[in-house]
């Protein structure tokens, strides 16, 4: 819209410089009417001439840099727009609203587990710098935590089964490290109730965007 009425501005600019040029062709097509006239009103002829020239000229370049500015505005309107839609694309990713993929390490364990040991294992991951976990395919976020459900282990009411699945991506090397570390939660586990399981390095995987209403309850924005 911006650009069209600049457009139109040359437009007008444009008709207006042509109009003087014809009035001024015309003039020179009566010589017997600038004939009569003195050297005096020759000169302040010229002289008004010249000035309307200057006023048009100074219009012109005027709307040429509203043109620019307008031009500029769009791009830099565009990039910002740019930048909102990625930087809530980040944030929905990361807060669990989409699905994220990356590298990172899928781990599968069974035993005797209970909250508290899988409540460990997912804070571990959080601790070694994991940017998105899901645990049987349940995406973990800020308000995810496993309990005692009437059969089973649940997380956000989804019950989990007797061997467990976790996937976290990050770096496949660091998560791996942490997890089995000399005295780290699965070398613990494995002496405390027989925890059997396998980790594996990967270069890609996706973890799902969770299925649970992330909308808050009693926490508001601050204005």
């Amino acid at each position: 819209m911006a650009r069209r009425i600049a457009q139109l501005s040359l437009f007008v600019v444009a008709l207006i410089i042509g109009v003087l040029l014809v009035g001024q062709l015309r003039s020179q097509a009566r010589p017997i009417e600038l004939s009569t006239l003195t050297p005096q009103e020759l000169s302040a002829l010229i002289d008004t001439l010249s000035a309307r020239n200057v006023e048009l000229r100074d219009a012109l370049a005027d709307l040429n840099e509203q043109v620019r500015n307008y031009e500029l505005a769009e791009v830099q309107g565009q990039s910002t727009l740019n930048l909102t839609e990625e930087e809530l694309y980040r944030i929905e990713a990361f807060g669990g609203l989409r699905a994220v993929e990356g590298q990172g390490v899928a781990l599968r364990v069974e035993g005797t587990l209970d909250p508290t040991a899988v409540n460990d294992l997912i804070y571990e991951l959080r601790g070694a710098g994991a940017e998105a976990i899901a645990v049987d395919d349940i995406r973990i976020t800020a308000r995810s935590v496993a309990v005692q459900g009437a059969g089973a282990i649940e997380i956000d009411g989804t019950p989990l089964g007797s061997t467990i699945e976790i996937q976290a991506i990050g770096s496949p090397a660091g998560l791996e490290a942490a997890l089995e570390r000399p005295g780290g939660v699965l070398t613990l586990l494995q002496q405390a109730i027989g925890l059997q399981y396998e980790i594996e390095q990967q270069t890609e995987m996706e973890v799902p965007a969770s299925r649970r209403d992330l909308e808050p309850q009693a926490a508001r924005s601050v204005e």
